[in-house]
């Protein structure tokens, strides 16, 4: 999971404008203005999995569910744009936000310490301490499906391999805090307006080791 960082600068125009409008309802503004302005904000990766966004496959997710509250409807700030990729598979089957549909969750991807309360294993799960954060990441969320957790493991795979080969012909194999601290900057960072998918499970990865140096 990753923090999204909300700002109401990166409304779009038409949706400020229509919201104004007499009788305004959400499933009549405008969803392609509203997805792009998300897919940008997220730095083209998913809230919940961190998968790299495609916009077939993205859906406008209201964190607060839009049932519960009229007034949330239109509410930029309660916007994210949500993996829709498991859609129309068994509900074992199913992640993100076609897991979740309506349930209330503990973790919230807007809000900035969410990721100082998730871990990664070695094996890709993603987990926490908190029992209602766990119960939303396994159960609401659905996201130790293996493929998901496939996905993680492999990237931290990636990122290792590629610190050890800088190491490669040098005499000292042990990996440097210098080094540590730019990989870990890196993915923190975005690169052409993106952010690295998976990069949360690598950046518990590398932290932890540098922790320990």
């Amino acid at each position: 999971m990753k923090y999204i960082e909300k700002k109401m600068t990166n409304e779009p125009r038409s949706l400020k404008t229509y919201r104004s409008t007499p009788r305004a309802a959400y499933d009549s503004c405008n969803k392609a203005d509203i997805r792009a302005s998300l897919l940008n904000e997220q730095g083209f990766i998913y809230a919940y999995c961190m998968r790299r966004i495609k916009s077939k496959t993205t859906d406008i997710e209201h964190y607060s569910a839009q049932s519960n509250d009229s007034k949330l409807k239109l509410n930029y700030g309660n916007m994210l744009a949500v993996c829709n990729v498991s859609e129309g598979r068994p509900s074992k089957a199913q992640h993100c936000d076609k897991s979740r549909r309506n349930q209330v969750l503990t973790i919230n991807p807007l809000i900035k310490n969410c990721e100082k309360k998730i871990k990664y294993g070695s094996d890709g799960e993603i987990y926490s301490d908190n029992e209602l954060i766990n119960h939303d990441l396994n159960k609401k969320l659905n996201l130790n499906l293996p493929r998901l957790m496939k996905n993680r493991e492999k990237f931290v795979e990636e990122v290792r391999v590629a610190l050890n080969r800088k190491y490669k012909n040098t005499a000292n194999k042990t990996w440097q805090k210098s080094d540590l601290s730019t990989e870990i900057k890196r993915l923190k960072s975005r690169e052409d307006d993106k952010f690295v998918p998976f990069c949360q499970a690598a950046i518990f990865y590398l932290e932890n080791k540098l922790a320990r140096l």
